[in-house]
């Protein structure tokens, strides 16, 4: 009976050992504490965690000092971070020194470093390729874009790079946009449509046959827009 009294209490003490510790690590939790494997384990993954926010962390205050820099301290930046992202197997961190170059994208320099990463396995680095060299134009960025918006494998960064070259104001641009215009999917012909919007101040909407006329020569008036008192009107009823 003593026996089987003292196999009782222990195990009720194991449970609420386990109710207490498993909100952490379970019943395993003084193992793990004992393993100095596991302890190292830890400790690097901490390690992981620190430096990778710092890292972030210094990639955007570099993007919001950079414009700030000297020539010099410039090209030195820009060199650094051009080597960085040769070897870096983070994708976030590569995406942040894209961003980071953003407010140089006046550099040639700053340009071959960014265009490095237009073919990057990433989406998101590549999305913010597109991102940066849709500030600026600039021929090494407006090749990029081009490139970018004709072949690359995810739709949204063919679609990002389209819109991008609004900013890029050159006849061969105008005649690519106009060929997106026939292009089968109407995300592009709108992508182009808006491109085109930034190129010429003109708006003829998502109204493709308008953009392909006035890109031919013809004089196109653009579509009378509703003010917004007569939009408030159309969605607000009129009480009597």
């Amino acid at each position: 009976m003593q026996s089987t009294h003292t196999s009782t209490a222990i195990l009720l003490l194991v449970c609420a050992l386990i109710s207490a510790l498993g909100c952490t690590d379970g019943p395993f939790f003084h193992m793990k504490k004992l393993n100095p494997y596991i302890q190292s384990q830890w400790r690097k993954d901490r390690e992981k965690a620190v430096v990778y926010s710092q890292r972030v962390d210094e990639m955007r205050l570099l993007k919001a000092q950079i414009g700030r820099m000297s020539d010099d301290e410039q090209s030195k930046w820009i060199a650094q971070i051009a080597q960085i992202v040769a070897t870096e197997t983070s994708p976030e961190i590569r995406r942040e020194a894209v961003l980071a170059l953003q407010p140089v994208i006046g550099r040639s320099d700053a340009v071959d470093a960014i265009a490095a990463l237009a073919t990057d396995k990433n989406e998101k680095v590549r999305l913010a390729v597109t991102r940066s060299f849709g500030s600026e134009a600039n021929p090494k960025s407006t090749k990029a874009l081009m490139a970018m918006a004709q072949s690359d494998a995810s739709n949204n960064v063919r679609l990002a790079a389209t819109k991008a070259l609004g900013k890029h104001p050159t006849p061969e641009v105008r005649s690519f946009l106009a060929g997106k215009l026939e292009d089968r999917s109407p995300a592009m012909q709108y992508q182009a449509s808006l491109a085109l919007k930034d190129q010429t101040g003109k708006d003829f909407g998502g109204d493709i046959e308008l953009w392909k006329r006035f890109l031919n020569g013809e004089e196109v008036p653009e579509p009378s827009r509703p003010s917004i008192a007569d939009s408030l009107k159309s969605v607000v009823p009129t009480w009597r």
